[in-house]
């Protein structure tokens, strides 16, 4: 237990320390979301010291900021920029594989970058030559989730949104070395995709949850759940929170239930609930809950308006709620600024899905029982805004909202002392892009990946099932994933037959295919065919 406890003071004290390498600073655990920066108090005292637009189209989005050394990273549709901190300008820039989806929450790791994109793919790109190293197979679906890496492993998670509003998804792993698959895991029982949640290691053992509302504890390096829980049978899209103080993870469900977990030796050991918001008829909540001396902060919408709410972390009892504006839902992660005070205020900072897709703030403290919402900026591109506020070491606070425009808002003083701010604009990503400083090397190749294996049959006999398929080129070889019950999955490579056969157990039996080519010294491997299930 000392051990555990030392990890992760070393690691609050980083979070302080340093600016935002992902969504939320959350690589430390606990203090995500929290940072002692400076940063600006009421509307007199602030404003936007430089914009920057990345698209001429009415809506466009985003990835989340990331503070590295030497500039601000962010990638809009399939282009990543290097921004200057000081005035928002382009210094160098470079395609991407895929385009980002909706929402894109990047990591840095020393100085590599790894962007979660389209078609459920993950690349990596070195920062300091600013060139693609390695893309990862392609999972399929969106990639919405958080990225957490651990130890070399990168971890996120996928979401297919079917046609009656439901999702499935898998939960992936990769070798941060080289984009590998290490494993995969998906729930065919309860199916549900990984929409705006994430993992989170404690101990020894990796926790993720998504729209199934089941938690679960997976091994970090090897295709083993521990334990799992259901926790809910409401979506859960939001991220998992650790509180050093009650040493427990912390999530909200979409119906406004909150989850205190406990858990050791890789199992969920007990799970306590609460409301966000007593007496309200309709709650919806997809926020990422922030912790700061024993205050939970975390947005909302009930009966119609905006709220962030205020909670106790030790009973999980409401405190109160700062009330926003009408249709204007919380989506945001509180962002907590103790401003470098030792008395223990807080400011706290958010964003609400609505126009004008602005910047609000409040004052919160031990015993306060109200605060009053104050509006910090309004931004003249006006769009709504699912972002949450990133701040850098000097308390400049960084979102974007869906105008593709990413704002830099700071103290007035730090305005004053440089020129007028500035506004530039790039053009869409699907035309020519625009180059400041230096250019940005020529994008690798792509390869193309192999079409996955079609018309595939299993034909089951007394001892052993018999499978066949066809390919799209007798080049391909064909990858046999099969595992009974839970356990491990298997593998089987096929370099040129289209049969084969496989045992019988005493367990179902479940079986994938996919199929992969060598290209340029690397394998590139097609996606998944659907997994077939069969019982003993």
């Amino acid at each position: 237990m000392k051990k555990k406890t030392f990890l992760c003071l070393i690691l609050t004290a980083a979070i302080f320390l340093s600016a935002f390498s992902t969504f939320r600073n959350e690589q430390g655990m606990d203090g995500a979301s929290v940072v002692s920066s400076v940063t600006p108090e009421d509307t007199a005292d602030c404003g936007a010291i430089w914009t920057n637009k990345f698209s001429t189209k009415g809506i466009s989005y985003n990835s989340i900021p990331i503070m590295g050394t030497n500039g601000i990273y962010v990638v809009n549709s399939n282009i990543l920029y290097e921004l200057s901190y000081a005035n928002g300008q382009v210094l160098r820039q470079t395609t991407l594989k895929e385009k980002m989806n909706s929402v894109c929450n990047m990591l840095l790791e020393e100085h590599f970058l790894y962007i979660p994109l389209a078609n459920g793919t993950m690349e990596c790109v070195d920062i300091n030559s600013m060139t693609s190293l390695w893309q990862s197979e392609s999972f399929g679906g969106q990639s919405l989730s958080t990225t957490f890496c651990q130890d070399g492993y990168l971890y996120a998670g996928t979401t297919n949104v079917l046609s009656n509003g439901t999702t499935t998804g898998l939960f992936y792993c990769l070798n941060a070395k080289d984009g590998s698959t290490v494993w995969t895991y998906e729930d065919k029982d309860h199916p549900g995709g990984y929409y705006w949640s994430g993992a989170i290691v404690y101990e020894d053992a990796l926790y993720f949850t998504g729209d199934n509302g089941i938690l679960v504890s997976h091994s970090l390096t090897e295709p083993v759940v521990y334990d799992t829980a259901v926790l809910t049978t409401a979506n859960i899209r939001a991220g998992l929170t650790y509180h050093k103080g009650t040493d427990a993870l912390y999530t909200v469900a979409k119906d406004g239930t909150l989850f205190q977990i406990q858990c050791g030796n890789q199992k969920i050991t007990k799970v306590s609930s609460g409301k966000i918001m007593n007496g309200a008829n309709f709650v919806t909540c997809t926020s990422t809950p922030t912790i700061y001396n024993n205050r939970l902060y975390v947005g909302c919408m009930a009966d119609q308006y905006g709220y962030v709410c205020i909670m106790d972390a030790l009973t999980l009892k409401p405190i109160y709620q700062v009330k926003g504006f009408q249709n204007a839902e919380v989506k945001s992660s509180p962002l907590v600024s103790t401003r470098g005070s030792s008395t223990g205020e807080v400011t706290v900072y958010f964003s609400m899905n609505a126009l004008p897709g602005g910047l609000y703030a409040f004052k919160d403290t031990e015993g306060k029982t109200s605060a009053s919402l104050h509006t910090l900026y309004i931004p003249q591109a006006k769009q709504y805004c699912l972002s949450s506020i990133t701040a850098d070491d000097k308390g400049r606070l960084y979102y974007s909202n869906d105008s593709g425009t990413l704002f830099c808002v700071t103290l007035a003083k730090d305005i004053l002392a440089t020129s007028t701010p500035t506004v530039t604009s790039i053009p869409a990503a699907t035309s020519t892009p625009t180059v400041s400083n230096s250019p940005a090397p020529a994008a690798k190749k792509s390869v193309s990946k192999p079409k996955k294996p079609y018309s595939v049959k299993v034909k089951k006999s007394k001892k052993k099932y018999k499978v066949t398929w066809k390919k799209k080129s007798k080049k391909y070889q064909t990858i046999i994933s099969y595992r009974y019950g839970k356990g491990k999955w298997k593998k089987k490579t096929i370099k040129k037959n289209t049969a084969a056969t496989i045992k019988k157990g005493k367990k179902r039996l479940q079986i994938r295919l996919r199929c992969k080519i060598k290209k340029q010294s690397k394998w590139i491997y097609s996606s998944y065919t659907k997994t077939f299930s069969f019982r003993p």
